[in-house]
This record gives C-alpha cells, structure tokens and sequence, in this order.
C-alpha cells in the first residue's frame, strides 16, 4: 500500500495558483478542485493547511490572515 502520495507537478501547479489567489477555499472550490485534479476535497482541504503552516512556520503568513476560520459558516 502506498503511503500518502505526493501531489504531481501538475497536481502542484494548479494547487498554488489558487492558494495565491486564497489561502482558504471553499467548499465548493476544494470540491471542484478535488474533481479537476483527481484528488479527494479532504486531500485538497489537507494540502492547503499543510500549505498555510509552511508559511506560518516560515513567518510568511501575515497576522491578518489568521483571523480567517478555516471553515466558512455559511451554509448553502
């Protein structure tokens, strides 16, 4: 059984151009892109976070950012 797999360089390209347009996506957008990318939305979900510690761990991530809730309380 394979471990956890390693997103492709394709996978990769499309992951950070969205997470430099937002460092929290949707519902929706983790959905759709969990879809375009063959990837579960939990994967997706999963990167971004992974992601945003890189950042904070680096101190890339700007405090404002952090106010931000991981989980949107709109419900559809």
């Amino acid at each position: 059984k394979a471990k956890r797999k390693r997103a492709s360089a394709p996978q990769l390209a499309v992951l950070n151009r969205v997470f430099s347009q937002t460092y929290f996506p949707s519902t929706e957008l983790r959905i759709d892109l969990g879809k375009q990318l063959n990837m579960s939305p939990r994967t997706v979900q999963i990167w971004f976070q992974n992601k945003r510690q890189a950042l904070r761990t680096r101190g890339k991530l700007s405090d404002k950012c952090e106010y931000f809730q991981e989980n949107d309380h709109h419900h559809h």
